[in-house]
């Protein structure tokens, strides 16, 4: 079941995704945490921090799905394994501004960095 493999946890200035350990990460996955990021208010004004589990796989379908996605802010995805950066890369190739950490620390910090270089562009 989807919602048992990646919690949503919208926060003040971003939304917290945490992808349990064993996910297989499908087609059918993706579109229903497309859904589930959509409900969040003003879901297009936040950054994504995704913490990844032990990922079990991810299908050809979701392969291109992630590679294709265009987050409109950036995205910050902390893993622990060589397996976490393999998977990541999809996320990486993506048009999003993303990059992969292996501390959440340094993800936090490019984060804010991030947010206050978009801010000097609009100011």
């Amino acid at each position: 079941m989807v919602d048992e493999q990646f919690h949503l946890t919208e926060l003040e200035d971003l939304i917290e995704v945490v992808i349990e350990d064993g996910t297989d990460v499908t087609e059918e996955s993706l579109l229903t945490f497309k859904d589930r990021l959509l409900a969040v208010e003003r879901w297009q004004s936040k950054p994504l921090l995704v913490h990844m589990g032990a990922i079990k796989g991810v299908s050809l379908e979701a392969r291109g799905r992630i590679s294709r996605y265009r987050h409109p802010m950036p995205v910050a995805v902390v893993g622990k394994s060589s397996m976490d950066r393999v998977i990541a890369a999809y996320v990486l190739r993506s048009p999003t501004n993303s990059h992969y950490f292996t501390t959440l620390d340094a993800a936090l910090l490019w984060l804010h960095a991030e947010l206050l270089q978009s801010e000097d562009k609009i100011a």
